[in-house]
This record gives structure tokens, sequence and C-alpha cells, in this order.
């Protein structure tokens, strides 16, 4: 399989420790001689008592919390939704150490890999050139537009905004003469999925977005054809290297002001909210890409700041945006700041209309989110009667459920006692019962990984833990038992893992673990890197293991021959009932024989 050399693998994790990699998120505290942190996947450092242990000798980690587990490479990719090779490079980088590869051109990683490096680089390449499009000639009429919506050249240029020409043609001809496949192309993005080559961009203001890492990945585009029945804004489908949910428009552009003390990630709507934003000096604007606000995107924010302003428009679609995204961001121990917009629908309208001015007027004001959802729905139900006050209390369900500080609870259901006029003890027990109900964190609820108990793994999955554990023994034991032996997908996943370490040599357990695809599989085996229970002497447990696997395996192909010999006995010449019979002894010797060794 294709792969990082195992070297470079071993150089990385020689030259870093893990505890290196982890303190970059999550304070680190000595407890005699192990290191603790609270766990930056579960616990947004909120814990009272840190559960994440990291082991600096073996290189792995392990929350007793969210039982994450792996090594530094796992991690990097979990804490910043890197891909194995992504995470790789990085830390080479970190380290100092020159990346060498094993390469097979059939491997499926090794061509995933090549995809993403190709697109990263297309991309790179074609936002390039619509920035350089946008200053000349035939593009006059998209400088003009920005010009109308207030926009300045130096926060064009910061963006790195572009234009696409109205020539359906020019953009398939350009990537063609720089190189770029059919293959390459069509899974770009760049182009109808339904009419390749046919360009998905013609005649469009064009906003590139980059990842964290200021890579472009993706294209929002404004249509500047005035053409009747044209989509006001497209934005690129999903690709190798984007995804909606872990992208925000602006993030990269606000880093440098979010590392700022004290620094509040502004949220807005659209794209031109947020260049208006940062062209006020409001620097840290930022927006989600044409779906809701997201868990993902809130665990982005929450490495930068602890702080959120929420800007959305003020219809009613900008204030249900506004009511999911407080429900997220409480679950993330946000200190939230809601702003109202007063005279116009967005902040870019603002600018357009007043300049600068405009946006600071409107930004000027803030409410807390419980504020905030308190006077909206004072207006949304008569809190003067029985009926008007239990509506009421039902609409702040999702939020209170939300919120992880028992103390801001208590605090808020005396506020809201004192607002409808009831005890604390009514509103207590009416708001208990919304607990029934799923909680609102925007209609998803991420699955906490099951913690892996080697007590109630099957008997396949045990044996193949202690061969993962001990990969010098799996050359003399796969003569035992095969692939078909095993009933247990998982045991059948790390068998085939196996032979793929076996064939090319891989003997680090970082190695190992990116040959694992299933998540919650690689999490297991990590997990069993740090129990004793598979770092012992493992050859008569394993022994005994392999002996009830084949005489299962045996069982099982004995009564096939028996059926054979029922079935067929009286259709079958005598050298082969000779032969079935014979065949049936031999699998009597071998099961009396495993028997009597293990009962």
């Amino acid at each position: 399989m294709a792969r990082f050399s195992e070297k470079t693998i071993n150089e990385i994790s020689t030259r870093l420790r893990l505890s290196d990699v982890v303190s970059e998120y999550s304070r680190l505290v000595r407890k005699g001689s192990t290191l603790w942190a609270k766990c930056p996947f579960h616990s947004n450092g909120n814990e009272r008592t840190p559960s994440f242990k990291i082991d600096d000798d073996k290189g792995l980690y392990y929350c007793f919390g969210c039982h994450e587990s792996g090594d530094m490479f796992t991690f990097l990719e979990k804490i910043e939704h890197m891909t194995f090779y992504e995470a790789v490079e990085s830390l080479a980088k970190k380290a100092g150490v020159e990346i060498e590869y094993t390469t097979n051109e059939n491997s499926g990683e090794s061509r995933r890999k090549s995809e993403s490096a190709a697109l990263l680089d297309l991309y790179e390449r074609i936002n390039n050139t619509f920035t350089f499009l946008l200053k000349q000639k035939n593009a006059a009429h998209a400088r003009e537009y920005l010009e109308r919506r207030g926009i300045s050249e130096d926060i064009a240029d910061k963006f790195s905004l572009g234009f696409a020409p109205s020539s359906p043609d020019f953009l398939y001809d350009f990537l063609k003469k720089k190189g770029y496949s059919d293959e390459i192309l069509k899974m770009s993005g760049l182009f109808s999925q339904n009419k390749f080559p046919y360009p998905l961009f013609v005649n469009r203001l064009m906003f590139p977005i980059r990842n964290f890492r200021g890579q472009v990945v993706a294209f929002s585009a404004r249509d500047l054809s005035g053409r009747e029945g044209a989509p006001k804004y497209i934005n690129s489908p999903e690709t190798a290297i984007y995804s909606k949910r872990n992208n925000l428009y602006g993030l990269f552009e606000s880093i440098p002001s979010l590392k700022e003390k004290d620094s509040s990630a502004i949220l807005c709507e659209g794209n031109f909210d947020v260049i208006s934003m940062h062209q006020a000096g409001y620097k840290t604007a930022m927006a989600s890409l044409g779906t809701s606000f997201t868990q993902e995107q809130a665990k982005l924010i929450s490495r930068y700041t602890s702080k959120v302003d929420l800007l959305f428009d003020s219809d009613d679609a900008g204030q249900n945006s506004t009511d999911k995204a407080i429900i997220i961001l409480n679950g993330f121990d946000f200190d939230i700041r809601i702003h109202h917009l007063e005279h116009y629908k967005d902040a870019s309208e603002a600018l357009e209309k007043e300049g600068k001015k405009g946006v600071e007027n409107e930004f000027e004001s803030s409410l807390s989110a419980f504020e905030y959802l308190v006077q909206k729905n004072i207006k949304r139900y008569n809190i003067q009667t029985p009926r008007g006050k239990s509506d009421f209390l039902s609409s702040f369900s999702p939020f209170m459920d939300s919120l992880n500080s028992n103390v801001e609870k208590e605090s808020y259901i005396n506020e809201l006692a004192l607002r409808i006029n009831a005890s604390f003890s009514t509103v207590e027990k009416d708001l208990r019962k919304g607990n029934g109900r799923e909680k609102e964190k925007g209609n998803i609820e991420e699955v906490p990984l099951k913690e892996f108990n080697p007590a109630n793994c099957s008997l396949d999955l045990y044996a193949m833990m202690i061969l993962v554990n001990h990969r010098q023994l799996f050359n003399i034991y796969r003569r035992e038992i095969s692939f078909g032996d095993l009933k247990d997908k998982d045991a059948q996943s790390l068998y085939l893992a196996l032979e793929d370490a076996l064939r090319d040599g891989v003997s680090s357990n970082e190695v190992f673990l990116s040959l694992i695809n299933d998540d919650r599989l690689r999490n297991y085996v990590s997990t069993s890197f740090m129990l004793d229970e598979f770092s012992r002497s493992a050859e008569n447990v394993l022994d005994e293991a392999v002996d009830k696997i084949r005489l299962r395996s045996l069982e099982e192909k004995r009564e096939v021959v028996n059926k054979q010999i029922r079935l067929l006995s009286s259709s079958l010449d005598a050298d082969d009932i000779s032969h079935l019979m014979e065949k049936k002894k031999d699998m009597d010797d071998e099961i009396n024989a495993i028997k009597s060794r293990i009962y």
C-alpha cells in the first residue's frame, strides 16, 4: 500500500513528543510521572478533573471520559479535521523531517492523496487567475459592482476576489493547457456534472473559500450577468478537499485578529457581510457556507476564542439561524452576544448605504443570548395569560438543555420566574419536562465513542487484538487460521490490516493505525496499545484462542462433509465415498486433538 515510509513516521515520533502536540490545544498537568489534560475533544476545557491521559513513552493518549485514543497523528487528524496524510505532513514540517514515501500506484489511498494534491494545486492556480482577471478591461462591470457595494480595492485584495469570464470555453481551455486531465477536472467541482465541460462559474464575481490553513478549497460566486433566472449565488459542491460543514468563509482571514487577547468571532450570514465587517474594522467576521451553522464550525472557532458575536440578517430566516446557532454555541460554552440590526437587513447593506459608520452604528448595541430570547419571546407570547406563560417557558427548553453549567441554569430559572411571576420550583419543573425531547444542537447529535472493553470482544476480535499488539507473531499464526475462519467483521478487517503490514514490513504502531479505515475500530486498536492486558506475553492465550477458532471452523466443515455423505451416498461411486470418509476422519482426528488441548 502507498504510504509514508516508516522511516519518516519514526523520525517524526522521535523528534516530537505527543505532549508537545497536545499542549498546543490543552494545558497539561503532571500527576506523578503521568501527564493529564482536560480533554480537547469533549470537555471544551470545563472538566473539573482532567480525564485525558498522555503517555509519552508509548506515544499514545486515552480519554477516560469520551474514550478517544490514538497517537500524535490521529490526535491531529481528529482535532484539526485532517486526513492522515495531512497530519503527517503537518507534523513533519513541525519536526523538520523530510518526507519519504513508499509508493504503489494501485493504492486507493495514494490516488486519494494525489487527487487532493492536484485539486489544491488547481484551485490555487485558478484563484490566482480569477484575481488577475478582475483587474483586466473585460471585468470593468465587476469592479463597478464592487464599488457600488462600497467594497474597497484593499479589501478585495485581502479576500482575493476574482472574476470568472463570460466565455464558457475559457475555464476548460485554460486548465487543459496547464496539463490537467479530464478526470481531475470532472471531480474538481468547477464544471457542470451533467454538461461537462461547461463551467459552473460564468460571468461571476468570485469569492475564494480558504480552509484554516489558507488553502483555497472552493468558491462562492455572485452572478453579474443580470440574466433572468440565473441564480444570484452559486457555491462549489463538496469535493475531496472541501466540506461545507468543516469550513467558514473568512475564518483564515480572521485568524491573526482572533489570536489577540479577548477577541470575539463575529458570525454573519453572507460573503459580503463578512467583507463589509472587515472593511469597517471588525476583522474577526466570518460566515457559514450556504448551510446552517454546524457543530464542526463551532469547534473550529473554539480553537481561537471563547467569545462569539452573532450578526445574522434581521429577517425571519436570520432570526431562526440565530436561535439555532445559540444552541450549538452553548454546547461549547461560548460567551455569546447578539447584535440586532435595527435599520438594515444586513451588514453589507449598512456599508453600502452609510459606509463604515453605518456598520458601526448597527453593531454598537448587543444583548446576551438569554436576554435576546427573553425579548423575542415576550413579543411572541402573551405572558399575562396562563397559556402564554407556559408557551413562553417551553420556548426556553432547548436553550436550557444546551447549557453545561448548573449555576447558569439556576440563574436563568430565577430570572424567568420573575418575568412571569411564578415560583422557582414551578418554573424548574416545567422546564424539566422538556428534557425528554432530543436536544436541539443544530439538528445533529454527536454519538460518543463506545468504550473498548476486552471482556466484550468476540473470540475472533480478541485473538486479532492480541496479534495486532504482537505483530511479529502474525506470520506464524496465519498458518493456523485464515481470513475465512473468522466470523467477526472487525476481526476480518484487522486480519487484512495485518496482512498488509506483514507484506509491507510495517512495524510501528503509527503506520499500522493508518491501515485501518474505520474510525471506531482504529480507536479500539489504539486503546488496546494502552492496556496491560495486551502487552503481556501472548502466546499461551493466543494458542487457546486460535485453537477455539480453528475448532469452530473444522466442526462447520465436518458438518458439510457429513451432509454430503448422507445426501449423496446413493449417487457417488465407492471411491468418492471413500474420499469423503477419509476427509471426515482427518477432520475428526484434528478436532479431537484440539479438544484434548483446550478441554
